[in-house]
């Protein structure tokens, strides 16, 4: 027996086609006139198209069990082919019965394309999906159907594979690798003998495939499966936009909230009794820390680090409210020339049960440039550093719990002298509470050598330099923040 690859099983498999095809057009055409004369009372008529189908079937059985390569042989060129749109063979498993025949609304109408290069095969098949609630467009060939998705909005195309020029396959592929295209579900027609090129199709994206004749359940069934496909994924990527577009919108959000936050931090002082400079870098787009610094009445320098828990929108939602609290000097009461009275009334004013359960730790100064004094008080918060001109340091150390956890809390000051050429820098625990290279985490010690070393010139910058070196990632796991205070 010839194999099936070869010219002449090749031939053989073309005259199979060619010969089919009227009896599958024959088929189509006897079952829908059928079912339009189902309600008029032509009984007999009905009949007589019942038989001529079912002999139209056998007869397409008959051709498809005979000719076969061994069995027959075709000599020459064959004759040009009547059509050349793809036809099978009906198996007893695919015969219409008369409840099949029916029409059934569709239970999802769709936009259907239809490619087959026979018009009667179109017409046959455009006219059942019509019926049951599809609307149909059918071309002819590959390319009228390529520039037909290309300007149509379709839910599903039914393609033929045995087309001239381009065939079914090579549609399918460039439907596949258009991205505009590639999600739309695809069906494919074919013979039942041509199972290992439907086999590839859908290898290569296809979502079905469906014999010719077709059988009308089979037909509703597999149309219906794949638009419900269509209909989930669909669903999935409306979710998905949305969810982007979402993220994108929460995103330029808190870029804006960032950008604000920033905004409010005081603009660093190259000239007075105190010189500034800082260094700000949330673990997120929005940290929990904040400072603020400037000159009170009487000439007075203040300056205060806080350090809310958590990350996110919450943390800096409330550490900007306690910061505008303490610039605008409205704690009732509060005398804000004393570091320890202002954490006091930082506390009342700020409970955690009524502010999400969130709290925050504290670093508060009070320096009198006259008298060359820093009184400063601490809520939970790691000691600020004095490093002096020879690099000595001193640890800026005062007892006191978190802000927020009770009320009725006691806030004590202490105070030192700051030589000149001094500087100090107070900071958030993120600063040393940093995993390095080696699974190790930094200590508060390691951290005060660091701060040792800063140069004078822009000495907060190089100490978050060191910071990131530490670090070797681009984020940290802790928001870091790091004022530095010059006493000329």
């Amino acid at each position: 027996m010839d194999d099936a690859s070869s010219p002449g099983a090749e031939k053989i498999a073309a005259l199979r086609h060619d010969l089919r095809t009227p009896l599958n057009q024959i088929i189509g055409y006897a079952e829908l006139v059928s079912e339009d004369l189902e309600d008029a009372g032509h009984e007999r008529t009905r009949d007589d198209l019942d038989r001529i189908a079912r002999a139209a079937k056998n007869l397409a059985e008959l051709i498809t069990r005979e000719i076969q390569p061994g069995r027959v042989q075709v000599v020459g060129d064959p004759a040009p082919p009547l059509v050349s749109a793809p036809a099978t063979e009906e198996s007893p498993e695919n015969a219409s019965a008369p409840d099949e025949e029916r029409v059934v609304p569709a239970a999802i109408p769709a936009r259907i394309l239809i490619v087959d290069d026979h018009q009667e095969n179109c017409a046959v098949l455009q006219r059942r999906l019509e019926r049951e609630g599809h609307t149909c467009e059918s071309v002819l060939d590959g390319h009228s159907a390529l520039e037909r998705l290309a300007g149509g909005d379709f839910d599903l195309v039914l393609l033929d594979i045995m087309m001239p020029d381009m065939d079914g396959r090579e549609v399918l592929r460039r439907i596949k690798t258009d991205e505009k295209l590639r999600h739309l579900p695809v069906i494919m027609v074919s013979a039942l003998d041509q199972l290992a090129s439907v086999v590839a199709c859908i290898e290569r994206g296809a979502e079905d495939y469906l014999p010719k004749p077709f059988n009308p359940v089979l037909l509703r069934a597999r149309i219906d499966a794949s638009l419900e496909r269509k209909r989930l994924r669909d669903a999935e990527q409306a979710a998905f936009a949305a969810l982007r577009e979402s993220q994108e919108k929460l995103a330029a959000e808190l870029s804006e909230a960032a950008a604000y936050v920033q905004g409010v931090l005081p603009a660093p002082l190259a000239e007075g009794a105190v010189r500034t400079s800082w260094e700000f870098l949330p673990s997120s787009s929005l940290g929990g820390d904040a400072f603020g610094y400037g000159y009170l009445d009487g000439g007075v320098f203040g300056v205060c680090l806080l350090d809310v828990c958590g990350h996110g929108v919450g943390a800096a939602l409330l550490s900007i409210s306690v910061l505008n609290v303490i610039r605008s000097e409205s704690l009732p009461g509060v005398d804000f020339r004393d570091p320890g009275a202002v954490l006091a009334g930082l506390n009342t004013a700020f409970p955690m049960e009524r502010h999400g359960e969130m709290f925050f730790t504290a670093w508060c100064g009070i320096y009198e440039p006259s008298t060359r004094v820093l009184r400063f008080a601490a809520g939970g918060h790691p000691p600020a550093i004095l490093v002096d001109g020879n690099g000595g340091t001193n640890l800026l150390a005062a007892k006191g719990p978190v802000i927020g956890a009770c009320e009725g809390l006691v806030f004590s000051a202490r105070e030192t002298v700051v030589p000149e050429g001094a500087r100090v820098f107070i900071f958030s625990d993120g600063a040393y509470e940093i995993r390095c290279a080696d699974d190790s985490m930094m200590s508060y010690e390691d951290f005060r050598k660091i701060v040792a070393r800063a140069p004078r010139d822009k000495g907060a910058a190089w100490i978050m330099e060191q910071l990131r070196e530490q670090n070797g990632e681009t984020a940290f796991d802790d928001d870091v923040s790091l004022v530095e205070l010059l006493f000329p």
